[in-house]
């Protein structure tokens, strides 16, 4: 009956979230250039020097939502998701770096150790939003590649890291060791009831976590 119960508590959090990708669809979007862009709690994104190299880190709360072929409206709505809530989570305008031939690291944090297969889930928009900030040329396969890894912790949570392609193998080292104390979980605030019902399953509390300056100088701010 508890199991029951949990799974139809994972299925309505799951809508939920597409709820709120929808609901974020349909409203007005923001102008990346905004000089003066709104804050979106669910992502946060950090500047930072690793060893005399820069690294720009996004993170995102959750995990991403599956790939679904066939649907151009579902495609559309986690497109503008994650393109809105990237473009919220910092003044991009003020950066004035930009990436040459760049690595991207992607770690999927799970709450739990069910199977998943990370190509089922829509990395390709985070990717893309990743693009557009101009952080990086492009994301071809001249310009970008790409590390993906799965991690279990507390929540669900999404830290991507870019860094020059030649910091690339330097930077696997150092977050192989560090990669507790440089992720970022986004303060999403009040959850729903059903959120927070779910939560009172979970045995551990995600309410604190290591915080690091940004690199001022080079980012803009």
């Amino acid at each position: 009956m508890l199991k029951s119960h949990y799974l139809d508590l994972l299925k309505s959090v799951e809508m939920f979230k597409e709820e709120t990708m929808r609901r974020l669809y349909e409203e007005k979007p923001k102008d990346i250039n905004n000089k003066e862009p709104s804050r979106n709690p669910l992502a946060t994104a950090t500047p930072r020097m690793v060893n005399g190299y820069p690294v720009f880190q996004f993170s995102y709360d959750g995990m991403l939502p599956l790939y679904k072929a066939n649907d151009r409206d579902y495609a559309a709505m986690v497109r503008h998701y994650y393109q809105r809530i990237t473009f919220e989570s910092y003044n991009y305008a003020d950066v004035q770096h930009q990436f040459g031939r760049a690595g991207l690291i992607i770690q999927h944090f799970f709450n739990d150790h069910v199977i998943r297969d990370l190509d089922n889930r829509n990395r390709k928009y985070v990717i893309d939003a990743i693009r557009y900030t101009g952080l990086v040329k492009d994301d071809n396969w001249q310009e970008l590649s790409i590390i993906e890894e799965g991690q279990h912790d507390k929540g669900n949570h999404i830290q991507v890291y870019l860094v020059e392609e030649e910091n690339k193998i330097n930077f696997l080292s150092y977050l192989k060791h560090h990669q507790h104390q440089l992720k970022k979980i986004p303060e999403v605030g009040k959850r729903s009831e059903l959120e927070c019902e779910l939560k009172q399953y979970r045995k551990e509390d995600t309410s604190s976590f290591y915080q690091q300056q940004p690199f001022q100088e080079l980012w803009g701010e």
